[in-house]
């Protein structure tokens, strides 16, 4: 092998390392992984209501989000104009969240680290909205201590002002829903958005839900 074929011997490699460096990093900066049961925090009625599996979403820059969703969602076969998930009631358990190192709602509010239960809640249709979506689906996070019973009904003003307790003022913690992609994956949006996307068990079967865990309103 002579001097020239011996150096091109060595970029072919180099870029091959570099290359396999950069993939390497691409899948790994974004990524969903499973793990183990939920906090020992949180209520007993919490702990049997959601799977003993949870799902821990890791995003570029290091934040990391853990989901433990109901063991069966409860759905009805019903029409709502525009809602992605017109299957959900307004106020249903869909599950608990772990944020360890706190989270940014769809209106670029700040959660702080803990655990909290999401409820589903269709934006209402008075005018107020809760910020512009790409759907009116939302979870609102509670703080778990303040929401213990998963099958509490709760009426739309106390479910936000539960939820209110997470971000310390007069709005609730908002985070907004999207179409999902493959199940147990995490996906941008042509918006900018970070779906994270899973299937759900629930009485007709499996619920695909697509929450969007990195991205806010544009307003």
């Amino acid at each position: 092998m002579d001097h020239m074929d011996a150096a091109r011997h060595r970029n072919f490699f180099h870029i091959a390392f570099l290359v396999t460096v950069l993939t390497t990093v691409a899948v790994a900066a974004d990524k969903v992984e499973r793990s183990g049961p939920p906090p020992a925090s949180v209520s007993s009625e919490l702990r049997q209501a959601v799977e003993e599996k949870g799902y821990r979403v890791t995003l570029d820059g290091g934040w990391t989000g853990e989901f433990w969703f109901a063991k069966n969602l409860a759905t009805t076969k019903k029409d709502v104009s525009g809602a992605l998930y017109p299957e959900l009631s307004d106020g249903e358990f869909v599950g608990v969240v772990s944020f360890p190192r706190g989270f940014s709602d769809y209106r670029g509010q700040s959660i702080p680290a803990g655990v909290y239960t999401l409820r589903y809640q269709l934006l209402p249709q008075d005018g107020n909205h809760l910020g512009v979506a790409p759907s009116p689906d939302f979870l609102l996070a509670i703080p778990a201590a303040d929401d213990s019973h998963p099958d509490a009904i709760y009426p739309y003003k106390k479910l936000v002002a539960l939820s209110a307790k997470s971000t310390g003022g007069n709005h609730p913690a908002v985070i907004a829903m999207e179409g999902g992609g493959a199940a147990g994956s995490v996906n941008m949006t042509d918006q900018g958005y970070v779906v994270f996307t899973v299937a759900v068990p629930s009485s007709s079967g499996s619920e695909k839900l697509g929450i969007i865990v990195k991205g806010s309103a544009s307003q």
